[in-house]
């Protein structure tokens, strides 16, 4: 890697630079497609997608089969229901309840069980009072202590499905459907058909229920009436917090994060039947589809996880030589801030050997436009506006610092003369020279400017009024000494200010540099002079005690 300084860059041409021996650039794009090609997570995003879509069509037919088994057993259970309801109508108008014969009404009924397949039947009072229940043998004189549950206000014959509360000694069974009685055009009685525990779970075994799946049945009160297994843990029980919570805002739907009794993931539908407002759900167990679906996941990730890491091996080692080939940008680029050249180290892309090639001819274009805009095409020292630019960066940071710093103004005796005696060409001549001369009496971090004409400003960092007039003195010297070829003697006069004795903004300092310039002419030339402000504080730490 060659920097050169600014003073020293080449001016930038349009020729094409190419170095020794480097190979051939190869297009980045062959590169890029190399990694896309070799790159497949895309494609196995895409088929996991696929494969989860899969599951939620899988998912949704699931959804639809609970809500069609579910309509199906609740349609059966209807007609199971509604014809239950019919026999027990017609046997609330036996005739014998108008002649008052319960004990011929208690052998109808007896008959009647036995064709609908209750488990009995209970005839009461408006009070709920049981007047004779088919579960026991009646007797005119006999007490029944059995009390129903009383039927809703009716307008008519309808009939009510209930649940009936538990009855050990009776056998009352949990399910019960009921009629009112009336006679002469007034209701008397209700007539109640119980049915046996298993009825309604004898109706939902009657259809073809795939394994695992569950069905149950729940009343207005969300309590479980009817299981198709495991009825004896759960009969009674109330149902599952969302079930209830949705079976009571909804007639029919599902239920996306369902769960059993037992604890078990179900994806639930549910409906209502028609003769009471009664639910029907049906759980079908999300395990075997989720497993089925995670393994199909898994293989797919398997495979797509391998190919990716092959694409990411050529990859990698694709990407290791476009590193190397776009680090050799680098320092130029870094160059390039700071107005300095830098050659690239032989990029390996065509496109990148590009970039190097604009790199340096941009630094090599910015480094000739600072050399124009900051320093003097004569002397080469620096032009006014970067001078101003440093003397004020440097006034605002001394301050912080508390360093001083002094401006000294320099302007050349008898300059005139010369172009007067020799021509401009010998005048510019005595400038580069003196210019020279005050750049080899200053340290590196000081400032050397020509200020316009024959008229220079020096900065010198760090200096006291002492330093600042040694220095000053040194380049009365050095600038007075015979300038080869020229007649008129050629000497200095300087004006010294310092910070912050002097002032302590630069228009303050270069004020007082300029009048102390102007008071060493008026003294005879060939001398430096300090502000007195300057002299008389640095006179008084000199003669301060130790």
């Amino acid at each position: 890697m060659k920097v050169s300084s600014p003073a020293s860059l080449p001016v930038a041409d349009d020729r094409p630079r190419t170095a020794a021996g480097r190979r051939k650039p190869v297009p980045i794009r062959v590169g890029l497609l190399a990694v896309v090609l070799a790159s497949t997570l895309p494609a196995t995003l895409v088929a996991i997608r696929a494969v989860y879509d899969s599951y939620e069509v899988l998912r949704n037919r699931v959804y639809e089969s609970t809500i069609v088994l579910a309509r199906t057993i609740a349609a059966d259970i209807d007609r199971e229901l509604e014809g239950i309801g019919a026999g027990l109508r017609v046997l609330a108008s036996s005739p014998d309840l108008a002649r008052g014969d319960l004990n011929s009404f208690y052998k109808r009924a007896l008959d009647a069980s036995k064709l609908q397949g209750v488990e009995g039947y209970v005839l009461a009072d408006l009070q709920g009072n049981a007047i004779l229940d088919t579960h026991q043998r009646y007797l005119p004189s006999r007490s029944i202590k059995r009390t129903m549950p009383p039927l809703p206000e009716h307008r008519d014959n309808l009939t009510t499905v209930m649940r009936l509360p538990a009855d050990p000694e009776h056998g009352a069974a949990p399910v019960a459907i009921a009629v009112p009685v009336f006679l002469d055009g007034e209701q008397r009685y209700t007539l109640y058909a119980d049915l046996h525990n298993g009825r309604l779970g004898e109706i939902m075994r009657r259809h073809a229920i795939s394994s695992g799946w569950i069905v149950a049945m729940a009343d207005t009160d969300s309590v479980i009436v009817g299981r198709n297994r495991d009825e004896g843990l759960y009969l009674g029980q109330q149902a599952t917090p969302a079930i209830a919570d949705i079976m009571h805002t909804r007639r029919e739907g599902t239920l996306s994060r369902g769960r059993t009794k037992d604890g078990i993931p179900v994806l639930t539908g549910f409906t209502h039947i028609n003769t009471a407002p009664w639910a029907v759900i049906v759980g079908a167990p999300a395990e075997a589809l989720t497993a089925a679906v995670q393994r199909d996941i898994l293989r797919v990730s398997i495979i797509g996880l391998l190919t990716v890491l092959l694409g990411l091996g050529l990859a990698y080692l694709f990407a290791r030589r476009i590193e190397k080939s776009v680090g050799s940008l680098l320092e130029p680029a870094l160059a390039l801030g700071s107005s300095r050249y830098a050659e690239a180290a032989g990029p390996r892309f065509k496109e990148t050997a590009a970039v190097a090639d604009a790199l340096e001819r941009a630094a090599q274009s910015l480094a000739h436009a600072r050399q124009l805009a900051y320093y003097d095409p004569l002397t080469e020292l620096r032009n006014r506006n970067l001078f101003e630019e440093l003397a004020r960066l440097a006034i605002a940071g001394a301050p912080r610092s508390g360093a001083s710093l002094a401006l000294l103004a320099v302007d050349l005796d008898h300059f005139k003369a010369v172009n007067d005696t020799h021509g401009h060409a010998a005048g510019d001549t005595v400038l580069r020279q003196a210019a020279a001369r005050m750049a080899g009496a200053i340290r590196k971090s000081d400032v050397a400017a020509r200020y316009g004409g024959d008229e220079f400003m020096i900065l010198l960092d760090g200096a006291g009024p002492a330093a600042a007039k040694t220095v000053a003195d040194m380049l009365v010297a050095a600038l007075g000494a015979p300038y080869p070829g020229i007649a008129p003697a050629v000497s200095a006069s300087i004006g010294i200010a310092v910070f912050p004795q002097s002032g302590t903004t630069f228009e303050e300092l270069v004020a007082k540099a300029d009048a102390a310039l102007y008071a060493a002419k008026a003294q005879g030339r060939s001398r430096a002079f300090c502000d007195p402000a300057a002299m008389q504080s640095g006179a008084a730490l000199a003669g301060r005690p130790a």
